[in-house]
């Protein structure tokens, strides 16, 4: 790995690069480049130029033509060696390009979940790929753990998002406005504490379900991404701890939590033994929204 790629995974994802150095170095390669591309699409959607709709077409085009700059090309080579799946990569990009519009705004549960699986959701079959899962079932549990990522980050992300005009919550849950987020009175807090509450509590049931795919890994990858889940986890356990801090602020993990988060990992690793089971019975209600969209191979 190039020492460009390694700082910024290490910059721009301190949860993930601190779980990532636990595994092997060909695993956090291959990992580091996947977070590298996600990286750079990501912040072609978010930055405020008008061409932005135009740079992620290209991207798409460059991935199915097989060309692009060096990013692309990195993530292109884990396509050639087949280390992750073509379509799940381009189903990364269409769920980056919903972020495109001047005003981002979700319906429904079934637009929440699907919108969680094509930006998160996919990186977490790529991801289970890349640590050489061949069982269909555990890549279902890396699905589910990819969205609870992603509905964690929802919460957190709040004000961000909603700064510049994007709010995830679904609108069947309630009708918000941009600044009902940026600038909200008593009564608009209240919804925005309920709201998060209701998104959280839908991570936990994802975050469970991953928990269940964990025995299918290696040992040391197992120990990897079981202290990924813990230290994102972290995040939405804080919020609620704090107060609700979502609010006001983008909540993180210091280094100190996630030595915290470390020690929890090693004590559960050695004592739970649900954790080194194989489950086979995965709940397929979590992917009813998502059942004509997802792709396990």
């Amino acid at each position: 790995m190039s020492d460009k790629t390694r700082t910024i995974f290490k910059k721009n994802s301190k949860s993930f690069f601190f779980a990532g150095i636990f595994l092997n170095d060909q695993t956090f390669k291959n990992s580091s480049i996947l977070y590298e591309f996600c990286r750079y699409i990501d912040d072609l959607a978010d930055k405020k130029n008008k061409d932005k709709k135009i740079r992620v077409k290209k991207v798409m085009d460059n991935v199915i033509e097989g060309k692009g700059n060096l990013k692309i090309k990195k993530i292109l080579s884990l396509i050639n060696n087949k280390t992750i799946n073509k379509i799940h990569l381009l189903q990364l990009i269409e769920g980056i390009r919903y972020d495109l519009r001047k005003k981002v705004r979700i319906k429904s549960d079934k637009e929440l979940i699907s919108y969680a699986y094509l930006v998160a959701g996919t990186v977490g079959l790529m991801m289970s790929d890349i640590l050489k899962v061949k069982n269909k079932v555990a890549k279902k549990y890396a699905l589910d753990l990819g969205i609870a990522f992603q509905l964690t980050n929802i919460a957190r992300d709040i004000l961000e998002d909603a700064n510049i005009n994007r709010i995830y919550f679904p609108e069947n849950w309630y009708k918000l406005k941009a600044n009902d987020v940026t600038n909200p009175d008593s009564k608009k807090k209240r919804v925005l504490i309920t709201l998060t509450k209701r998104i959280l509590i839908m991570a936990e049931k994802y975050y469970k379900s991953s928990l269940k795919g964990l025995a299918f890994l290696g040992l040391k990858n197992r120990f990897a991404i079981f202290l990924a889940l813990i230290i994102y986890r972290q995040i939405g356990l804080k919020i609620i701890k704090k107060g609700f801090s979502n609010l006001n602020k983008r909540e993180k993990v210091s280094l100190m939590g996630k030595f915290f988060c470390l020690l929890k990992c090693i004590i559960l690793f050695s004592i739970n033994i649900k954790i080194h089971t194989k489950n086979y019975n995965h709940d397929d209600k979590l992917h009813y929204y998502i059942r004509d969209i997802v792709i396990i191979d």
